[in-house]
């Protein structure tokens, strides 16, 4: 028989969770159309209340966000403690290399030539935050984020 131990925690405030989002690089999105829930794990990159991912040009994900887009997004770690924030907005689709430019721009933190962009065959995929929370363990620290 397992025994559980309730540990204590604490809700973080908007400037720790939007420091987490940001220092992490991988995240689950949580999608739903009609009765049908899905989730899929995405790299992602955080900028000014916004997340970018890229994608291929169809699939389930791209299916799901065309029928419904809102969606949720959800990161954590259990390494130090523990720590999850989850993302509440609307999720939009597109090609268009300005949108690639900035996606792969926050991903990677440098820019990719013009040319360069126009031939990369992805999707790219902006999620609007429009609500965040997030909770930790008492031991958690954000010290080692950024």
């Amino acid at each position: 028989m397992h025994q559980f131990v309730h540990q204590q925690s604490r809700a973080l405030s908007q400037d720790e969770m939007e420091r987490f989002v940001k220092g992490h690089s991988y995240g689950r999105l949580g999608l739903c159309f009609e009765d049908e829930p899905y989730v899929v794990p995405v790299a992602y990159g955080y900028a000014q209340g916004t997340i970018y991912f890229h994608s291929a040009r169809q699939g389930k994900k791209l299916d799901f966000i065309r029928k419904n887009n809102r969606v949720c997004f959800q990161v954590d770690e259990w390494q130090k403690g523990w720590a999850s924030v989850i993302c509440y907005g609307t999720a939009s689709l597109s090609e268009d290399v300005e949108a690639k430019k900035k996606c792969f721009e926050v991903l990677t933190g440098q820019g990719l030539n013009e040319e360069h962009l126009q031939n990369v065959k992805s999707c790219i995929g902006i999620i609007r935050i429009e609500e965040m929370t997030g909770r930790c363990s008492a031991d958690f620290s954000l010290e080692d984020e950024d």
